[in-house]
């Protein structure tokens, strides 16, 4: 089981009203307010890539850069009405199906006709199919004239269904920072390919639920990395939870959320994924723009199925366009994209990296079929909170003729492998599912490795697919009976949120109130430490979680957080992050002291990154080392001193900010430990 710290919105009873304001203005927060089921988190997804790349272009920056591009693709338009002279564009595909085991077709384990017909769906509803739910007779509804089609090419050229499944999920859901990671283990080539991610449940901050979320495509600038590639590129690509994905008129066997069931939550991210922004601009009372002039304005988002006259901004003409597709109504009453609307997705597909090169893709090419072809997929690497666990991968023939035998070989980090012989019969595009042994490993984060040797008694022809990996993480065991909770707030001390949880999410300590989500408010640059007594032989998670988004340092104050056990061994320790860290932790009551970290590998440092002070802290079973010393970056000894205490505290308000490291000695032992000063 992976442990997913998420604090549910129907277990809390709040809403995250805040979400993605201005780190600057910090407006009051309210809680107690029910949470709905979200239907669209790219707000809040926007504010995460502004903040993971500060080169993006913002919302400003966008639109002044799209504007006259807009303005080219209606003037083309306009020229060609009445002829029959456009190119139907198609895209390609790639459905990434994230699930914890179950059989397909169950739970988010969604089968391929579900799958199927929310590519259905997307034709319909983007063509305006005639005798179809996405046709309209609105005098403005637009035909995109963009198809979609399952990938039939993988990224190496090989044939492929373009529904590639993964087991890595939980039943607790996903929190969006934590999709955001599984994007970059599993994402196509985003050039080539539109990328979908099928999860079961999704979250922001841990307390929004959502339907899903897209990333907005960006400017033609070179933002992000060096060499020009933005830092959000590996990211690209749409996430949908599973009982959103796809239609119940299509495929009436599937597993469909109540008024979500229609496969609108995909066409409306979608439209962001092309540049389209919500109809009433994201802001309230009116005062929002879409940039589209025949989508009439409305004062917020509607809900359900509001009548075809409801106007929310009746001193602006035409009623709310609650049909329109980038609206939150139910599925059931959308069908319109318009003509402005599809004069922003053609200026995005002619100008926007990695939606520009869609449309060259050959992704729904068919790929190559070679007569000895195996493929592998990792089916599960994970081991939750054990120090043990038992791989599965599954054998695909992906070739023309019989596989009988396959010879695989599996190993962890930079082992040596072993070989697992496998033999039976598969015909093409048959599969079997292997489990292989069960390992046991050290705590800490490993790569699981798995590739085909041989099939039927020869190399095989493809070897593009026969090698994978997977990141996986086992987690610290402590000996302990309690944890030691050190929260230091910085100046917004009332955004600090931290609970401990047990493997069930069941919390055991907490300053919030998990019934009613009412929470002790802490001050500025406040310590608060808190003994947590915690049951043996469990799992358990720590998260601590900024209602602003912005962390607990350092723009803001020198705010941390640190998690030990009774005996004075770090679990966890940190302070700069967005919304919200977490830490995953065994309590074992059968450690034996042979088997805990000991001596200098336990010293710590904190806060890290510092501005003033850092304190170098030792375990309490730990005799006093000789000495430490401070080099910068190019190795320059910067300071040294003596220990007086086993919190050392060292000050280097006079350092240049930057890394820094400082080595610790004891006798004819040393350690190394590296610190940012900010």
């Amino acid at each position: 089981m992976k442990l997913n710290f998420t604090i549910k919105a129907g277990l809390l009873g709040l809403a995250f009203i805040s979400l993605g304001a201005n780190a600057q203005t910090h407006p009051a927060k309210r809680f107690g307010k029910p949470v709905e089921f979200a239907k669209c988190g790219v707000t809040e997804y926007e504010s995460l890539l502004q903040r993971k790349d500060p080169q993006r272009a913002n919302k400003q920056q966008f639109e002044q850069w799209i504007a006259p591009k807009v303005a080219e693709a209606k003037a083309r338009r306009l020229q060609k009405s009445g002829q029959n002279t456009n190119t139907v564009v198609t895209i390609p595909v790639v459905v990434h199906v994230i699930h914890n085991g179950d059989p397909v077709g169950t739970n988010e384990n969604i089968a391929d006709g579900q799958i199927l017909s929310q590519i259905t769906v997307l034709n319909q509803d983007f063509r305006k199919m005639l005798n179809t739910p996405g046709y309209n007779d609105n005098p403005v509804g637009a035909d995109l004239e963009i198809e979609f089609c399952m990938a039939q090419r993988d990224p190496a050229g090989l044939n492929t269904s373009g529904i590639i499944r993964y087991e890595l999920g939980s039943d607790e859901g996903w929190d969006m920072e934590d999709v955001e990671v599984l994007k970059t283990q599993t994402q196509w080539d985003p050039t080539k390919y539109l990328n979908l991610w099928v999860v079961n449940e999704i979250y922001v901050g841990g307390f929004l639920q959502l339907a899903g979320y897209a990333q907005f495509p960006t400017d033609s600038g070179l933002d992000g990395l060096d060499d020009g590639t933005p830092v959000t590129a590996n990211t690209d690509g749409v996430v949908i939870a599973a009982n959103c994905f796809g239609s119940v008129d299509v495929y009436p066997g599937g597993n469909y959320f109540p008024n979500k069931d229609k496969g609108r939550t995909a066409s409306h991210e979608i439209g962001h994924f092309f540049g389209l922004r919500h109809i009433w601009g994201d802001e309230t009372d009116c005062m929002g723009n879409d940039f589209c002039d025949d989508t009439p304005a409305a004062a917020d988002a509607n809900q359900g199925c509001p009548d075809a006259d409801w106007d929310s901004c009746p001193n602006d003409a035409g009623h709310d366009m609650v049909q329109n597709y980038m609206d939150y109504t139910d599925d059931a009453c959308l069908n319109i994209f318009t003509l402005n609307q599809k004069d922003r997705m053609m200026a995005v597909l002619a100008n926007s990296p990695r939606r520009a090169s869609l449309t060259t893709s050959n992704g729904c090419v068919p790929g190559e079929v070679f007569n000895t072809d195996g493929s592998l997929n990792i089916q599960g690497v994970n081991p939750g909170c054990g120090s043990t666990f038992a791989p599965q991968v599954v054998l695909k023939n992906t070739g023309n003729t019989t596989l009988t035998t396959a010879a695989i070989n599996y190993y962890i980090d930079a082992q040596a492998p072993a070989v697992y012989n496998w033999s039976g019969s598969l015909a093409n595009g048959q599969q079997t599912t292997i489990q292989l042994p069960e390992f046991t490993v050290a705590p800490g984060s490993h790569t699981f490795n798995v590739a085909i040797d041989s099939a039927n008694g020869i190399d095989d022809q493809a070897p593009a697919n026969d090698n994978k990996s997977q990141a996986f993480t086992i987690v610290g065991a402590y000996n302990t009976s309690s944890v030691i909770v050190t929260i230091m707030t910085d100046d917004f001390g009332e955004e600090t949120i931290w609970a401990v949880v047990d493997g069930d999410q069941n919390p055991i300590a907490a300053n919030i109130d998990f019934n009613t989500g009412q929470f002790d408010t802490y001050g500025p640059n406040e310590l608060h430490t808190i003994t947590v007594p915690i049951p043996a032989d469990g799992c358990y998670s720590f998260g601590v979680f900024d209602l602003q988004g912005d962390g607990m340092c350092c723009e803001y104050g020198e705010g941390y957080y640190r998690v030990e056990t009774a005996e004075g061994i770090l679990i966890a320790e940190g302070g700069q992050f967005g919304q919200q860290e977490t830490k995953d932790f065994r309590i074992d009551s059968n450690l034996g002291l042979g088997e805990k970290a000991e001596g200098l590998n336990l010293i710590s440092l904190y806060p890290n990154p510092a501005s003033s002070q850092l304190t170098i802290a030792l375990p309490q079973a730990l005799a006093l080392p000789d000495s430490y010393t401070i080099y910068n970056s190019l190795g320059q000894v910067m300071g040294n001193g003596k220990f007086a205490s086993a919190t050392q505290q060292v000050n280097v308000s006079g350092y240049a900010n930057g890394v820094y490291f400082i080595k610790i000695a004891s006798g004819e032992n040393s350690r190394t430990l590296r610190f940012i000063k900010s």
